[in-house]
């Protein structure tokens, strides 16, 4: 007996617009248990919801229904699935798939202001232990990472403005005509055809270009960083400091790849407590500025990786005590 049941087929089910055979696999599938009544029962409220919300949302059917299934198939890391409808029901289907996703807890929301004719919409992305993988609307690609979120509105291809906190790759679609634009702690990255990485962390920005060139400016002060170059921004700073980045530890979330190139092993520790929400500490000052040359899959336990780590350099030694690792 199945255990789980898609919400479009209990949609379709509500709707009346389910087959005979859809209509027994649901009955059957209530009877299991009385979580999956109240399930049926709740989406019927969120139906009732979706007929208010579906007076006043500003977006076309195509453009709701195509949007909600993008992001719905993000979230999910799977192909979103194309359900047949009909005319008088596709608004309800369109905004009850809206609040479902909101309800997930997935965190993509859909706000709208339908007063006299004016309509704004914004898009929220928000992660919290997932990467999120999404295609904006002009093509470019985005990787949010874990705790991230970004926000643009949706006139996204005629002024492509992103607002970011936390960390995100952006592989960018270039329009010289419409610049792409990352706004973080008050700084302006515009890109000029590239690929890029930010990370803005307690106050501190970093942003390091993969490919291509980027223009950051705060203030009056403004610079252009190319291929395998950063920068480093506080909050104080008076003067930009452009920097060579040799490494490809930034993008770890994207390729799933750990690759150190005689990086400092301090800095190595410092993404993989990161990555893996571990405590590894440091404690032999003699080998805080190590270079460490290794490639590392991110799939790899953390014990697999510090013995690594330890076979690079063998006066290295690694102790655990509860849930904190040193090395000596």
């Amino acid at each position: 007996m199945k255990q789980d049941m898609s919400e479009d087929i209990l949609i379709k089910f509500i709707l009346g617009e389910a087959t005979a055979a859809e209509a027994r696999e649901v009955k059957d599938w209530i009877a299991i248990s009385s979580a999956n009544a109240k399930k049926l029962e709740d989406i019927k409220d969120i139906l009732e919801t979706s007929e208010r919300l579906a007076q006043i949302s500003p977006l076309g059917e195509t453009e709701a229904w195509e949007n909600f299934k993008r992001n719905r198939a993000s979230a999910n890391e799977q192909p979103a699935k194309v359900i047949p409808i009909r005319t008088n029901t596709n608004w309800l289907r369109i905004a009850a798939a809206v609040l479902l996703l909101i309800g997930s807890g997935w965190g993509a929301l859909y706000l709208y202001n339908g007063q006299k004719g004016i309509t704004s919409e914004e898009v929220n992305l928000k992660t919290t232990n997932k990467v999120l993988i999404d295609t904006l609307p002009d093509g470019s690609i985005i990787h949010v990472n874990k705790n991230s979120s970004i926000a643009y509105n949706s006139d996204f291809k005629s002024q492509r403005v992103v607002n970011l906190t936390g960390e995100a790759f952006f592989n960018v679609k270039h329009n010289a005509a419409v610049p792409f634009t990352v706004h973080v702690n008050g700084i302006n990255i515009v890109d000029v055809g590239t690929a890029f990485n930010v990370k803005s962390k307690q106050n501190n920005t970093e942003i390091i270009v993969e490919s291509g060139i980027v223009r950051v400016s705060k203030n009056n002060n403004a610079v252009q960083l190319h291929a395998r170059q950063m920068i480093s921004i506080k909050p104080d700073d008076e003067a930009f400091k452009i920097e060579r980045s040799d490494d490809m530890l930034y993008n770890y979330y994207v390729s799933n790849t750990f690759i150190a190139n005689k990086t400092p092993l301090w800095h190595l520790i410092d993404v993989l407590n990161e990555a893996y929400n571990a405590d590894i500490k440091i404690e032999n000052n003699a080998l805080h500025n190590v270079p460490i040359t290794v490639t590392i899959r991110l799939q790899d336990s953390l014990t697999d990786i510090l013995n690594l780590i330890k076979e690079t350099t063998p006066e290295m030694q690694v102790d655990k005590t509860g849930n904190t690792i040193v090395i000596r």
